[in-house]
């Protein structure tokens, strides 16, 4: 439905719709049969998304990102690969994932539907017969308008590489991330005094979150649920999200200690100094 490969026994697979990763069935109607390249294609947009599972250790910040996630598994399913641009987010990582694969984007007019079944979803336009268009036409009937499927997106225009070319390439490229992440962040570090001993804010972290009603997850899950990248350490999540904010420094080949910024690594100043 996305490549328009013509499927074999050998180069197809089952799509899970609905993914087990975020809860969906493992039921005939939340599957789907796709050419291989496009299953591990979809996977892949997944985890560059949302982060690596287990996506429920991120509920309630990851909530919106799996929402659009997964409606728009089922648009493309049901309504065809172009549909997928209502989810633009997810719709271009997905292709440009696609692209860097080697494989062209060429949706085709019918393809495999739910239930793991040889029946077909048709998205071209029926020619009418020869007598219905002559008395149509005779009789000036407009033919009705019907809804069609989002436009194929012109990909000359598309900027080359995109952003999300790159982080396929590179996963330390910067993703966005909503002001609530550093918020939490900082609002816990800020109930520390001094530095502290990183796997001890972890742990400490933990705590904080529930208390604000999130579920209780460490430093790197609690950013993967964001969409940042599991290769990240938490030096470079520092490094690209609070580099104006959080300093750290390391004691030994495994220690870090971190603290709110203060100059570097000065006690700040008293109010009489």
């Amino acid at each position: 439905m996305h490549c328009g490969t013509f499927l074999t026994r050998n180069n197809s697979n089952t799509e899970h719709i609905h993914d087990r990763a975020l809860g969906g069935h493992n039921k005939s109607g939340n599957k789907i049969i796709i050419c291989t390249s496009c299953n591990l294609s979809r996977n892949k947009t997944m985890q560059i998304y949302l982060g690596q599972p287990s996506y429920w250790r991120g509920f309630p910040g990851n909530w919106d990102r799996v929402k659009k996630y997964l409606l728009w598994n089922a648009v493309t399913a049901d309504k065809g690969h172009y549909a997928g641009e209502n989810f633009p987010e997810v719709h271009h990582i997905f292709e440009d994932i696609l692209r860097s694969r080697g494989k062209n984007i060429t949706p085709p007019n019918n393809w495999f539907g739910r239930d793991n079944s040889p029946k077909m979803i048709y998205h071209h336009e029926r020619r009418r017969g020869f007598f219905v268009r002559m008395f149509d036409k005779i009789f000036g009937y407009e033919k009705a308008v019907t809804n069609q499927v989002v436009s194929a997106p012109n990909y000359q225009n598309l900027i080359q590489p995109t952003e999300i070319e790159n982080q396929v390439k590179n996963e330390r490229n910067i993703v966005e991330v909503p002001e609530i992440f550093r918020i939490q962040i900082l609002n816990a570090l800020d109930k520390v005094e001094g530095e502290v001993n990183l796997a001890t804010f972890s742990s400490f972290f933990k705590l904080y979150l529930a208390s604000k009603g999130f579920s209780q997850t460490g430093l790197k899950q609690f950013a993967q649920s964001f969409g940042i990248s599991k290769n990240k350490t938490c030096i470079q999540i520092f490094q690209d999200y609070f580099p104006n904010e959080i300093e750290w420094r390391r004691e030994g080949q495994t220690t870090v200690f971190i603290r709110r910024k203060h100059g570097v690594f000065e006690e700040p100043k008293s109010e009489e100094e």
